[in-house]
């Protein structure tokens, strides 16, 4: 049900049309005028409008989420505001507020009864069961999303008053359709062609370079050569997971925890149900219809000619009693296995339940469990401890108590680390955290030792920069052998290009014939097929650069490609124009037309900007993600 509200607040509470609001920042951007609010505690002041340090959370926490349903669980909150999605997030707040603030301005109201439409037509808080508004769905989704009711309800009140002045801008813009049929037609044409590819053996053997070359080579290719800075560090890491395996339970407190977790181990009653409903005036054909049922007739005959009702719509599945609407719940789980109910009224009309088959709830024993609770357990008690040993960690780091000495009393691993090179985690070692550490160990100077710090899934851990060796261009007899590797690849794809060159010249100046060609060179000649210029239709093993070179050349033309090692001679034998007058215009147009929408909405923001006083309290953001954020 989260997912669900955080769907709905990503399509009605917190997006406009088209997703610009999301592209504003980049055009107008926050600058050094607005961050001045001085002593106030909200992140931004626009107009009337103001985005509090809960609502920026809020938003910026869902932005991580997203993003960790790209990248997976271990993105986290410091790596989302290195990449600027924080900054992101709060010129996004303030593009929905300016055109809030106008909506306001100009006088557009949104009635209590329209909002409640809106909402009321979520499938987010819609009843699975029944299809209708729930409102105990409502009301625990905004719980777990952290919204209060009014909260919420002016969210959408807002986005509606602001959907108005954006559909006013957006919705007139056009395009000419002979420019969607021209930009169909260009995508649209084909081409086919044949080629080769270099035979790589023929280049085998080049002549070695001289030292005076190499050197050149090496200085010209400094970067090539280059090593990067590293440093030497002393790490000491303390987490629970280097605890458990000295942590203890007994038989007591496994006990005691298996009864505060019994439920966990329940597995509910389900019930199959299936229904025949009535309308909310059809008391009476209900009733007729479960007198039909007790002397005997076919459940599924009665929804057919009493009801009106399909197989589909009787078999509603299996539910447990927490599953099903309540004002059915006592009718169903009363129920016998076949069982009948007389007709139950609920919002929905008159409801005959029939119970085919009953799965018994269970139970897993102590025995069968006791490996997760014992787990559970040590977990809790070493997370438990981590606490204080984190205390007397810290309060001997900071009397100055060596880091070797600190990690030793209390049990913290410590590691003597060389050659740690910026994110490139820590030599090799695995270490929880690695990433986040890496990049501490890169904001310390020479000798500097940091506080003791926390990775994101809990583990602290200090670290000290012992030495570091400086970014510096390896002496030319340490990398001479990879310096005459380089050198030779480089100077092999050169005479490869000049090779094929000059087999392209030949074939566009005397027309010599490509097979021909190929077959001297000990190669193989390739059809194309007909292919577009995004390399659609090309196989799956031809490099999409063949069908770019198709689409540069003239008519039994040909050229050199490179493709990574390969050097290929491509020709065009064929070109298939297509025709703009039966061109599907419809794609592009739309296309087109979202373009200039979200043009004509960006110029709006720009224009909002300046009339609309915007203020951002950069103090705040910053203590609300210390150490990293940066806007």
């Amino acid at each position: 049900m989260l997912a669900g509200i955080r769907t709905f607040s990503k399509s009605i509470f917190a997006k406009i049309i088209f997703g610009v609001i999301a592209l504003s920042f980049v055009i107008w951007g926050l600058n050094a005028s607005m961050l001045n609010l001085g002593t106030s505690r909200e992140v931004a002041e626009i107009g009337s409008q103001r985005i509090t340090p809960v609502e920026l959370d809020r938003a910026f926490q869902r932005s991580v989420q997203n993003m960790q349903n790209m990248f997976g669980p271990n993105f986290n909150q410091q790596q989302a505001i290195q990449m600027g999605l924080l900054n992101n997030t709060v010129q996004s707040l303030v593009s929905q507020k300016i055109l809030r603030e106008d909506a306001k301005n100009i006088g557009i109201g949104i009635s209590d009864e329209a909002v409640r439409d809106q909402i009321f037509s979520s499938d987010s808080f819609k009843d699975p069961t029944t299809g209708q508004f729930s409102r105990d769905r409502f009301l625990q989704a905004l719980y777990q999303a952290g919204y209060t009711e009014n909260e919420f309800i002016n969210g959408v009140r807002g986005d509606m008053m602001s959907q108005q002045v954006v559909s006013s801008l957006t919705n007139p813009a056009t395009v000419p359709d002979i420019m969607a049929r021209q930009i169909v037609a260009y995508r649209n044409e084909q081409r086919s062609g044949s080629f080769f590819t270099l035979n790589k053996d023929a280049f085998a053997d080049i002549e070695p370079a001289d030292d005076t070359t190499l050197r050149a080579y090496h200085e010209e290719n400094a970067a090539q050569f280059t090593a990067p800075e590293s440093r030497n560090v002393t790490l000491a890491t303390l987490s629970a997971a280097d605890l458990i395996s000295t942590v203890t339970v007994t038989d007591e407190e496994i006990n005691d925890a298996y009864a505060q977790r019994e439920p966990e181990f329940q597995t509910p009653e389900k019930r199959t149900v299936e229904q025949i409903l009535f309308s909310p005036n059809e008391e009476q054909t209900a009733r007729e219809a479960y007198k039909r049922l007790t002397e005997g007739a076919d459940f599924m005959t009665v929804a057919k000619e009493d009801a009106n009702m399909d197989e589909a719509m009787v078999k509603l599945g299996q539910f447990t009693a927490n599953d099903i609407l309540p004002d059915l719940r006592d009718a169903t789980f009363s129920l016998d296995e076949g069982g009948i109910s007389e007709p139950v009224e609920t919002a929905l009309g008159w409801h005959i339940i029939r119970v085919p088959s009953i799965t018994p709830g269970s139970t897993q024993s102590l025995d069968e469990v006791r490996d997760i609770i014992v787990d559970g357990l040590k977990q809790f008690k070493a997370e438990d401890a981590i606490y204080d040993l984190a205390a007397t960690f810290d309060e001997e780091l900071g009397a100055g108590t060596p880091i070797e000495d600190a990690a030793r009393d209390v049990g913290a691993k410590t590691y003597k680390l060389d050659g740690i090179v910026r994110g490139e985690g820590l030599a090799g070692q695995n270490v929880d955290g690695a990433d986040e550490i890496n990049a501490k160990i890169f904001e310390l100077e020479n000798g500097e030792e940091s506080f003791l710090e926390e990775t994101a899934s809990g583990t602290r851990y200090v670290v000290r920069v012992e030495n570091v060796t400086p970014s510096a261009l390896r002496p030319f007899d340490e990398v001479r052998d990879e310096v005459v590797a380089a050198w030779t690849a480089e100077e092999r794809q050169r005479l490869m290009m000049e090779k094929a060159e000059e087999l392209a010249g030949n074939i566009n100046t005397s027309g010599a014939d490509l097979a021909t060609l190929a077959s001297e060179d000990g190669a193989e000649v390739r059809e194309t097929g007909l292919t577009r210029r995004t390399g659609r239709g090309l196989a799956d093993d031809v490099n999409p650069a063949v069908a770019a070179a198709l689409f540069t050349l003239e008519d039994g033309k040909a050229k050199a490609v490179q493709t990574g090692e390969d050097v290929m001679i491509v020709k065009l034998d064929e070109i298939q124009a297509a025709d703009i007058n039966t061109a599907d215009a419809a794609p592009v147009n739309d296309e087109l037309k979202e373009a200039l929408n979200e043009d004509i909405l960006a110029q709006y923001l720009n224009y909002l900007n300046e009339e609309i006083s915007v203020s951002v309290n950069n103090s705040v953001i910053n203590e609300l993600y210390q150490p990293t954020a940066a806007n």
